[in-house]
């Protein structure tokens, strides 16, 4: 009865799947109804679409941290938006230095079909949903993500992370002991990342940016300290910075032939090009 059974395709098919569930369970009765509930969490937690005019892509909504994310795009952080918009050129390669879940990153993508994206991006679960995210796009052939802390110096150092939930922000990377980040929350988990200067992974990677977005909440100093070189590379025509400890980079940018040409005072955000 079995074998006539299994002679007909659709139920050849559900008596393979019952097969495959009982294999999987290991003996666990309650096995049955797992794949439900893990259908129904997806569900409740499905990617949603967020739009700016003729861009489409999804974000996963999965926690309150990637739900602000998504919610919040079209209306949060609109010039930097507008510098990608502005300042990106079709060939252009772009460094996204702090992509975090790589909204930019993925915004860059699809407004510049031929710009090359390079993505950096040091905590753990945070990389896991930007590389989900290319994926979930369709943007894996456009993925260059690398996960690594972006520095003053290679080598070894460690994360210090305020907020462990998947999406978080404001961590400080520091080789000494920090008890709070560089924006004054409380940290509650470090971890070991390796480091890298822009001058050493431009010249390991083979390129330059044209156009850098630096978001990386206090450690911005040490990274233009770690980019002399490509500061000085006139292939470097744009920077939208989010200016922490202004008294050192904004020598370092004028010094190269860099002025300010975008900044408000209720954001620390700030665009520079090169005169």
């Amino acid at each position: 009865m079995i074998s006539r059974l299994k002679e007909i395709p659709l139920l050849r098919k559900l008596f393979s799947g019952v097969l495959q569930a009982v294999r999987n369970s290991q003996g666990d009765w309650r096995y049955i109804y797992l794949p439900l509930m893990w259908k129904t969490a997806a569900f409740l937690t499905r990617r949603r679409v967020t739009r700016m005019g003729d861009i489409a892509f999804t974000l996963p909504c999965n926690n309150w941290i990637t739900h602000f994310r998504w919610y919040l795009f079209a209306r949060k952080e609109v010039e930097v938006r507008q510098f990608i918009d502005t300042h990106l050129k079709e060939g252009d390669v772009f460094f996204d230095i702090g992509a975090n879940i790589g909204v930019f990153s993925l915004y860059a993508c699809l407004r510049h079909k031929s710009v090359k994206v390079y993505s950096f991006e040091p905590e753990y679960s945070n990389l896991h949903l930007l590389k989900e995210n290319f994926l979930a796009n369709g943007l894996a052939d456009r993925a260059n993500i690398y996960s690594v802390a972006i520095s003053d110096a290679r080598g070894l150092s460690r994360l210090h992370i305020q907020d462990v939930t998947p999406g978080a922000a404001c961590h400080s990377e520091s080789r000494e002991g920090l008890e709070r980040t560089n924006e004054g929350l409380k940290v509650v988990w470090a971890e070991g990342v390796a480091t890298m200067t822009v001058d050493a992974l431009c010249e390991e990677l083979g390129v330059v940016p044209n156009a850098m977005k630096i978001d990386t909440d206090g450690n911005e100093p040490k990274i233009l300290q770690g980019a002399k070189k490509t500061l000085a590379d006139p292939r470097l025509r744009s920077i939208a910075i989010e200016m922490h400890g202004e008294a050192i980079c904004r020598p370092i940018l004028v010094e190269n032939g860099f002025k300010l040409v975008w900044s408000r005072p209720d954001t620390i955000n700030q665009m520079w090009i090169r005169e």
